[in-house]
């Protein structure tokens, strides 16, 4: 089992290797034996949801979505602001793009073994994961949940302490007017944390839409 101290070193290790700013004075995170994962049945809820409000903001395909979503019964599966989303036809300025959840989206599909690859958060990905995941959907979504394995506390605790720390970096530029460090993209390290917060349960956090991203010390 990794230390906490381990992780939070090969963290710094990784951004110092990017070039990316290191703030030392960060605090450990979790330990495995201090978290609880999200069941296999959070994680494919979750899936739809963030498939789901990706491709409405494809004008041409609103209507197939929203009709999918009520013959599925599946309402229950989004937040408050997602449902706020689909009740309107245009995005207010209190709630998130929809385009946002691509990123979420795309690092969830891994986190649960569906994407096979995964980099960094850059924006830059190989894989357009949002189509074939919103086809199971619409017709096979019990396929898609049996194809649903969470990879280890290990794992996702490896992202949470460098996504923690990569986000700081992030911020910290943003706020003293310097470029995004590490050729990263800001919303893409701020979505993949939100996730792999919510995934790990961070500060017991269930409403998707106050999951967490702080990088305070």
């Amino acid at each position: 089992m990794k230390s906490p101290e381990l992780r939070k070193e090969l963290s710094e290790l990784t951004l110092h290797k990017r070039g990316i700013r290191i703030n030392l004075q960060l605090p450990l995170i979790e330990s495995e034996d201090e978290i609880q994962l999200r069941s296999n049945e959070d994680v494919f809820q979750r899936l739809i949801a963030l498939t789901s409000i990706w491709h409405l903001q494809n004008a041409q395909q609103r209507a197939t979505v929203l009709d999918v979503i009520h013959t599925q019964q599946i309402n229950s599966y989004f937040s408050e602001g997602e449902r706020q989303l689909m009740r309107k036809h245009s995005v207010g300025p209190a709630m998130p793009a929809p385009e946002l959840s691509a990123d979420a989206l795309h690092f969830l599909a891994w986190c649960c073994g569906i994407q096979k690859t995964i980099g960094m958060p850059d924006g830059c990905y190989k894989e357009a994961i949002a189509e074939p995941l919103w086809q199971q959907i619409a017709s096979h979504p019990d396929n898609l949940r049996s194809q649903i394995h969470l990879r280890s506390k290990s794992v996702l605790l490896d992202w949470a302490d460098l996504l923690y720390r990569m986000h700081w970096a992030v911020r910290h530029a943003h706020i003293t007017g310097k470029p995004t460090p590490g050729r990263l993209d800001a919303v893409a390290v701020h979505e993949w944390h939100k996730v792999v917060n919510w995934l790990i349960r961070y500060d017991d956090e269930n409403d998707w839409d106050k999951v967490s991203t702080e990088t305070a010390g």
